[in-house]
């Protein structure tokens, strides 16, 4: 199975850790310190990024508040073309219930 099915490189272009955090404009050590959790390649010990990953990178940290979304429905909605699905909520949004209240019962 092709674990790379997301990319669409025509010349793959490999980036390290200095290289990935200068395009994205964040800092090295975020990049490190989130690794685990960002689409890569490793080789060896040391993980790099192509343009693809980078892409995701950016289009899984991008926030847009409820406000725009309303405004590119209703724009896209003047132009005839049918509304985005809804988002699906991701694992991060995802809290847990709390402990339950125990009743004692009377004996």
């Amino acid at each position: 199975m092709n674990r790379r099915l997301y990319c669409r490189c025509t010349k793959v272009r490999n980036f390290n850790y200095d290289q990935a955090a200068r395009k994205l404009g964040c800092f090295r050590r975020w990049l490190e310190d989130n690794i685990s959790r960002l689409p890569h390649q490793k080789y060896g010990s040391a993980p790099v990024f192509c343009e693809c990953e980078l892409a995701l990178i950016q289009d899984m940290h991008t926030v847009i508040p409820v406000s725009v979304l309303e405004h590119a429905a209703a724009v896209a909605g003047e132009r005839g073309q049918p509304p985005e699905p809804d988002s699906v909520l991701s694992l991060k949004s995802i809290r847990p219930a709390g402990a339950s209240r125990r009743t004692r019962t009377a004996s």
